[in-house]
């Protein structure tokens, strides 16, 4: 997997759960994030962990998708001004790898906030 395949593939699981109003794309391997509220658009250089991080690549991809959507995360609290996916407070995103996937989820593992779908290692 390369840092642009995993920018695209996770800003498509992102634009499945993200509120309304807020669109994710993938420019290379930065995800661009974009409100209707504002003009105004941020970013995530996280898939570029890929090539900064140190390690084995699963453990790279794992931190990399954590730390998007800890980026995601910020983005939409301050466009919407509402905690995201929780209901009081923000839940920190984790993820950890199972089976040959990243598995992503916020909050408590026991009972996540938000659970993401699978990204598949192997496929790429």
């Amino acid at each position: 997997m390369n840092s642009e395949t995993l920018a695209r593939e996770l800003g498509d699981r992102m634009n499945e759960v993200v509120p309304p109003g807020i669109r994710i794309s993938a420019e290379g391997d930065m995800l661009v994030f974009r409100s209707d509220f504002d003009t105004g658009t941020s970013g995530s250089y996280a898939c570029q962990w890929l090539h900064q991080g140190t390690g084995i690549l699963a453990e790279r991809v794992r931190e990399a998708c954590r730390r998007a959507f800890s980026d995601l995360q910020d983005f939409v609290d301050e466009k919407t001004t509402e905690p995201w996916p929780g209901r009081r407070t923000p839940p920190n995103p984790n993820a950890r790898i199972e089976n040959g996937s990243v598995i992503i989820w916020f909050g408590d593992e026991q009972a996540p906030d938000l659970v993401m779908p699978p990204l598949l290692l192997d496929e790429h």
